[in-house]
């Protein structure tokens, strides 16, 4: 009888620590699950606020480059409409009033002037504007 209750204690015992340990396991996996949820939980937040943050530089800085290229297109089209208004009138000029434009000679020596060079200095002179605000709109995007 003793040696039935023994064996009957020790698998009882055995059974105990058994579920002792498995309950400590159990416990100590939900801390740890716990832990892993308020981590992930803070990592989203964190990630949520930067992401936000990232789309709000982003619309500044897309704002910003539309100003840029509004403000450049404005001053190109204010430079080019000088350009054609002192080379349209620098034309007539040279026309006279009311008279027909000379047939177009061969300049005589590199030095002179040939008669048809305003409108191909207009051309010229509109393509550096173009060119110079293109420049400008680059560097000031890249600010």
């Amino acid at each position: 009888m003793q040696k039935g209750f023994i064996s009957g204690l020790y698998i009882y015992l055995g059974l105990g620590l058994i579920v002792l340990v498995l309950s400590a396991a159990v416990y100590v996996q939900s801390s740890r699950l716990e832990a892993c949820k308020a981590e992930y939980q803070a990592f989203v937040s964190e990630t949520e606020r930067l992401g936000k943050e990232a789309q709000l530089k982003v619309k500044q800085e897309i704002e910003r480059q539309k100003k840029v290229t509004k403000d450049v297109s404005s001053d190109y089209e204010n430079r080019l409409n000088l350009l054609r208004d002192t080379y349209a009138r620098l034309r007539d000029q040279r026309s006279g009033s009311g008279s027909m434009p000379p047939i177009p000679n061969a300049p005589r020596s590199i030095d002179e002037i040939p008669t048809d060079s305003i409108p191909l200095a207009g051309i010229c002179a509109e393509t550096t504007q173009q060119l110079n605000s293109l420049q400008d709109w680059v560097l000031r995007q890249q600010r």
